[in-house]
């Protein structure tokens, strides 16, 4: 990524720049970051953007100096809006900011999650998620009407997992709205380390032409520790060799499934040298618990967490020694805020790579594959999605604000939909979710007797689906759809969530670990008000292991080409020290590289080889593209007695030798399209869909799920499978 300079000129002293806020928020800085200099004076003219640069590099600081000083500038009458990708964030944001503005600013704070409301009667800074902020927008609540009419500037913190996703798409409708009931433009701030693609983030998120770009090219050099273990009790050798060799007093450990964390927390909670002062932390657990776990961990000289990607954003947990990845993340973004966390005041960072079961070979080249593209400034681009279901939600959102709302309302508020517009309204109406004005309705039909109809002056109100979900709360997010959730009590104490998949694995008596406690399950209650599944503290070790259900790894083309060239390297150990890789992980990756010389390379550029009596096809086309293979296969192929066909990053394995010129591969837009519609229920099993999508006619489902899954680079590769031998 190419960085733009600002120009060369001396810039004004930051502290004559910001008088008011510099002390407060950069006064305690040794010396300022380039980037916190160069980012004062655009965001004092107005200008919208996008700064990029290192974990720990003082960003937060950076951007709200100057977005205060305007604030208190206008004596109030302007006000900050910061967005952050989850609750936790938002709470440690406000635990780090409200002594700053509260105490030395003598500022109000607010924060709006799901967990929590609070703040003064005009706060000059709220925080808040997505979600809540959609809420916010449509609230009827006359001071929080008054602070929306007020908001000025907009901060994005960690813009990157927004971006093309659901509820980046949703943030950028809230956007538009918010805009709307300023009645003028709104500043707009994207913060994170991690962006593959600064203009996409312009052009996403409507920052428009005159956007300034602040990009760090200062990275930090990763010191990769790579580990082969057997089994997961190994990982009881290396902690303990972590701290009396290595001298770590504070771990940072990520797991990629919640039952994983359990299975480790059991493990290390009971040993030397953190036993008693390990902690858990995954989204299930209550907030409370959550927050505590966040401070025990910060306050302590010696402790270990067990995390998923709960504490990959922002969330400040003080210096950490190391941070160990027990098998690799599915995605660079991923790697990069996991390692992050670790020697942030250092110019090094340094991680232990894990690898181990049964696939420990690919998970080594994963690893690699990311190392390599993390060293070279890499990180995936998302692929383009209108989400059209995600406009459901919005006209929902819009119903909640409006109590009524037309056809001809919507298409002026979304001027782009207009066409999906058509298609989604009577899909709704049929699905219950709106329903028509009844006196505008028998207009519209006498209309339809007499002469041309109505253009968009119906009205539509709420259906019985809508007061349903709003009674529920349910309106307002675009996670992909879960399972219902069950109350999990450990001494008629409330510290977690259940989703139905774990509570069906478990029975009256049972000892488990769960949300980081040994217990014994006393009831599991699936009647009256609340569902919840209440147990008792006990010594008694597990005795079963619990299988959490996820959407599962999408790791990407980006990756998976990456792994090709790991897999390419003939250097050995000594040759390539910088690798990290010890006795064991060398001879791991020596026994790939040996299986990939005796495969056979197919004019296709597909690596073949024989494995346990199946045919091996190494594509190197990441999850997604293999998927779609995968699925062609099975279903071109599906008159073959006994076939088998499985897929992962690196390819697909197969019983059967494939003529792939022979197969109904898509290979443009348009054929993707197709191919969606041909396996669309497989699609809505595989795809972690939102709620939404269930009210969308099919062509636009078939919309969406063509976004999820269509790339120009696995296109071609598909094409090139079709033409050669």
């Amino acid at each position: 990524m190419t960085d733009l300079p600002l120009p060369q000129d001396e810039p004004a002293s930051p502290l004559l720049l910001l008088p008011n806020a510099y002390r407060a928020f950069l006064g305690g800085f040794e010396h300022l970051h380039p980037l916190q200099k160069q980012a004062i004076a655009p965001i004092l003219a107005g200008c919208n953007l996008v700064l990029q640069a290192a974990t720990g590099s003082g960003k937060t600081e950076a951007v709200l100096a100057p977005c205060i000083e305007r604030v208190i500038r206008s004596d109030g009458v302007e006000a900050v809006l910061y967005i952050a990708p989850t609750r936790a964030l938002a709470v440690d944001l406000e635990r780090r900011l409200a002594p700053i503005l509260v105490q030395r600013l003598g500022l109000q704070i607010g924060i709006r999650t799901g967990d929590l409301k609070r703040g003064g009667a005009r706060p000059n800074l709220i925080l808040t998620t997505p979600e809540s902020l959609d809420v916010l927008v449509g609230s009827s609540n006359p001071e929080l009407q008054r602070f929306v009419r007020r908001v000025r500037v907009v901060i994005i913190d960690e813009v990157h997992p927004f971006l093309c996703q659901y509820r980046g798409k949703q943030l950028q409708y809230l956007l538009q709205r918010l805009e709307r009931r300023t009645g003028g433009r709104v500043q707009k701030i994207a913060l994170s380390a991690t962006i593959a693609d600064v203009d996409a983030v312009i052009e996403f998120f409507g920052f428009g032409l005159g956007a300034v770009r602040l990009i760090s090219s200062v990275q930090r050099e990763i010191v990769p520790h790579l580990v082969h273990m057997k089994s997961e009790e190994d990982i009881l050798d290396l902690l303990g060799d972590l701290h009396n060799v290595w001298g770590y007093q504070k771990i940072l450990m990520f797991a990629n499934s919640r039952g994983r964390c359990d299975r480790l927390f059991a493990l290390a909670s009971r040993q030397r040298p953190f036993g008693g002062v390990t902690e858990l932390h995954y989204s299930n657990l209550k907030p409370r618990e959550r927050r505590g776990v966040e401070d025990r961990f910060r306050g302590r000289n010696l402790s270990l967490c067990i995390a998923t990607s709960t504490l990959e954003l922002g969330i400040d947990i003080g210096d950490v020694d190391g941070a160990i990845l027990f098998e690799p993340p599915d995605s660079v973004a991923a790697f990069l805020q996991r390692i992050g966390r670790s020697n942030r005041r250092q110019s090094s960072t340094h991680f232990w790579g894990i690898c181990q079961g049964e696939r420990a070979g690919e998970q080594l080249l994963r690893f690699l594959g990311q190392l390599q593209l993390a060293r070279r400034g890499i990180v995936e681009k998302p692929l383009l999605n209108a989400f059209p279901s995600v406009l459901v939600q919005q006209i929902l959102s819009c119903l909640y604000e409006k109590k009524k709302i037309s056809p001809r309302a919507l298409r002026n508020l979304f001027p782009k939909c207009a066409e999906d517009l058509d298609l989604i309204l009577p899909s709704m109406e049929k699905q219950g979710w709106l329903r028509r004005d009844a006196v505008i309705s028998r207009q519209s039909s006498f209309s339809k007797r007499t002469g041309p109809p109505l253009q968009g002056s119906e009205l539509f109100h709420g259906g019985w689906r809508y007061r349903k979900f709003l009674l529920e709360r349910r309106i307002w997010s675009n996670f992909p759809e879960t399972e219902e959730s069950y109350v999990f009590e450990v001494s008629d104490e409330a510290v977690a969530d259940l989703p139905r998949s774990i509570v069906r694995q478990l029975q009256r008596g049972d000892c488990v670990n769960l949300a980081g406690k040994s217990v014994r399950i006393m009831q599991i209650i699936d009647s009256g008000e609340r569902r919840r599944v209440t147990s008792e503290p006990t010594a008694e070790p597990a005795a079963k292991d619990l299988l959490w259900l996820g959407a599962g790894f999408q790791v990407s083309f980006e990756v998976a080409q990456s792994i090709r060239s790991a897999l390419s390297l003939t250097e050995g150990l000594d040759e390539v020290p910088d690798q990290g890789l010890f006795a064991r992980t060398s001879k791991l990756l020596n026994e790939e590289r040996r299986k990939s010389k005796q495969a056979v390379t197919l004019a296709s550029g597909i690596e073949l080889l024989r494995e346990n009596g199946s045919y091996r096809y190494r594509t190197f086309l990441g999850s997604v593209g293999n998927t779609i293979l995968c699925l062609t296969v099975e279903h071109d192929l599906g008159s073959v007695d006994d076939l088998y066909i499985s897929s992962d990053e690196i390819g697909i394995t197969c019983s059967h030798w494939i003529d792939f010129r022979s197969l109904s591969l898509p290979v443009d837009w348009n054929g993707f399209q197709h191919w969606v519609a041909a396996h669309l229920s497989d699609l809505r099993l595989l795809l972690p869909l939102n709620f939404f999508a269930d009210a969308l006619p099919e062509a636009l489902l078939v919309k969406e799920l063509t976004g999820f899954l269509y790339d120009s680079r696995v296109a071609e590769r598909f094409s090139l499978y079709l033409s050669a031998s």
